[in-house]
């Protein structure tokens, strides 16, 4: 039984290692790193999606807590710029959304995760699958605080993509 087990497991292991379709991104020095929008960027020709979170789309527009609008899309591509500008860029992708962008985890030096920075900054909204939020924390601390999108109104991201299509 106990040898069954190890070949089970052992079979397992295998599995894993060889379907393993994860891709890790490190941009070569001096490589061309540009944000899309608040939660999308490329590198070179390599588009990539930030993981678990929707942020503002580039010309979204947002109200603050005086009822003035203000681009908050823009401030959301800024957040991501500033960040995607910190040494060592490194993500780690294992699928690909429909626009073929690579869904990604990414990290720099200063932040381990720069999806949940960009949330707790108040600038992206976690995204929910299945009932699920990856960065529920961050986004109700955001809320809380009335940090970037959270200072007044806004459209989630989702609805307004559906009321501005392309």
């Amino acid at each position: 039984m106990i040898i069954a087990l190890m070949f089970m497991l052992g079979g397992a292991y295998i599995y894993s290692v060889y379907n393993d379709n994860r891709e890790i991104f490190i941009p070569s020095p001096g490589a061309a790193i540009r944000a899309a929008d608040g939660d999308s960027f490329s590198v070179g020709a390599k588009k990539l999606r930030l993981r678990g979170i929707d942020a503002p789309e580039r010309d979204q527009i947002c109200v603050d807590e005086n009822g003035k609008d203000w681009p908050c899309g823009l401030a959301a591509k800024a957040a991501l710029a500033r960040l995607l500008e910190q040494p060592n860029l490194t993500c780690e992708a294992g699928a690909y959304d429909r626009f073929g962008r690579a869904l990604a985890k990414c990290a720099v030096s200063e932040h381990s995760d720069i999806a949940a920075n960009l949330v707790a900054s108040g600038f992206a909204v976690s995204q929910e699958f299945n009932g699920i939020r990856d960065y529920s924390r961050e986004e109700d601390r955001a809320r809380s605080a009335k940090r970037g999108i959270w200072r007044g109104t806004f459209t989630p991201p989702r609805e307004w993509r559906d009321t501005h299509p392309r």
